[in-house]
């Protein structure tokens, strides 16, 4: 019977230092975190196997001292390191997670440079809110990416003062079901751009957008010598010469430019039209909560089968809504080819009278699709 007494007494010893092991791990832990999230807002990679390294030598240096098995130490601690780098994953996977839901994401036209990364960019500044940029090659994934959730919005051009409709954007905005969210315009200002400090003369190959080109082909004309390289946009085109150590190619794009791709302004004011300015929507799946007193524009789609264009403007007259754009296209339902109208009004604020005559068109069965109702937003005029 003494000699459990004695053993307990032992034990207890044994029981105080396990629960001071386990103190300790949990302070370990404590400090883990702090680390973590230093690292994150330092943007210093979690793991550091360098660390880890150093830390296991320390340790078996220190197994002498304390007469430890070597083996069964660095066994021990791989498994507290390895917990360690765990939850320190776990804490940046859960920043990241809230950073996300936070910002919400915008898609635009890249890479940076573009005139589209610059609207992008107006936006966020005028809105005044946080938003995670995220730049694609082309519009079919810029749509894409919004009907898929991964994009709140998209920015994309629409309309060009010199050039009209730009048409790839304008068939996928007619096909698709993204709505119209609001629109800005923004003043483009053409340059030429080269790696090198060089002449007009000296070029022999320069790299645009098609837009770009014909934006500015009354300048172009002058010099038929040039070789004309058609890229994605006007950033991919800077952005391919900025690889370039010659004094013979250049780029047509933005002031931007100059300073995201190290790159020399030739000349600027090349454009045809010196007040050239792009019309900007910005796309969403969700609709563009209005007031009844806020300045609105709308943009439909109307079957023409049925009705006709005389008939149809009359109905907006009545109405007291002005129409802007009114042109004939081809629009896919229920994957078959339809005629219809494209239809553009004016900004008003007869928000009631939109609705009368959408209702009305419906009641007489004449097919009428709202790509939105929406404002025209005021975007800053700073250089670019």
């Amino acid at each position: 019977m003494q000699y459990k007494n004695i053993l307990s007494n032992i034990r207890c010893e044994i029981n105080k230092i396990d629960q001071e092991i386990l103190f300790l791990l949990s302070k370990r832990k404590k400090i883990v975190t702090k680390i973590a999230k230093k690292k994150i807002i330092n943007h210093i990679p979690i793991q550091d196997l360098k660390r880890e390294k150093e830390l296991l030598n320390n340790l078996q240096s220190l197994c002498k001292k304390y007469f430890l098995n070597k083996s069964y130490i660095i066994e021990i601690f791989k498994i507290i390191i390895n917990d360690s780098v765990m939850l320190q994953k776990n804490i940046k996977q859960q920043y990241d997670k809230n950073k996300f839901i936070k910002q919400k994401t915008i898609a635009f036209l890249g890479p940076k440079g573009s005139y589209s990364y610059i609207s992008t960019k107006k936006y966020i500044k005028k809105n005044k809110k946080k938003y995670h940029k995220k730049k694609y090659d082309n519009f079919i994934e810029i749509f894409q990416s919004v009907k898929d959730k991964i994009s709140e919005y998209a920015i994309v051009p629409i309309e060009n003062s010199y050039s009209g409709f730009i048409e790839p954007v304008h068939s996928m905005l007619i096909n698709n079901k993204l709505k119209i969210y609001s629109e800005f315009h923004l003043p483009i200002k053409h340059c030429i751009l080269s790696p090198i400090n060089t002449t007009l003369q000296n070029i022999t190959t320069i790299y645009s957008h098609p837009q770009s080109f014909q934006q500015c082909s009354q300048f172009i004309q002058n010099f038929p010598h040039w070789k004309i390289k058609y890229t994605n946009s006007t950033s991919q085109a800077m952005k391919i010469i900025s690889q370039m150590n010659t004094y013979t190619a250049a780029a047509i794009g933005s002031k931007i430019g100059k300073k995201i791709y190290n790159l020399q302004i030739i000349k600027e004011k090349i454009a045809n039209d010196l007040n050239n300015q792009t019309r900007f929507f910005i796309l969403s799946q969700q609709k563009y909560k209005i007031n009844n007193s806020q300045p609105i524009k709308a943009t439909l789609i109307i079957k023409n089968k049925i009705i006709k264009q005389d008939d149809i403007i009359k109905i907006f007259q009545k109405n007291h809504i002005l129409i802007s754009i009114f042109i004939p296209i081809i629009y896919i339902l229920n994957n078959k080819k339809k005629m219809g109208f494209y239809i553009e009004t004016k900004e008003h604020n007869k928000l009631s009278a939109i609705n009368q005559i959408i209702y009305y068109l419906k009641e007489k069965k004449i097919f009428i699709k709202c790509l939105g109702k929406y404002p025209i937003l005021n975007i800053s005029n700073n250089n670019h």
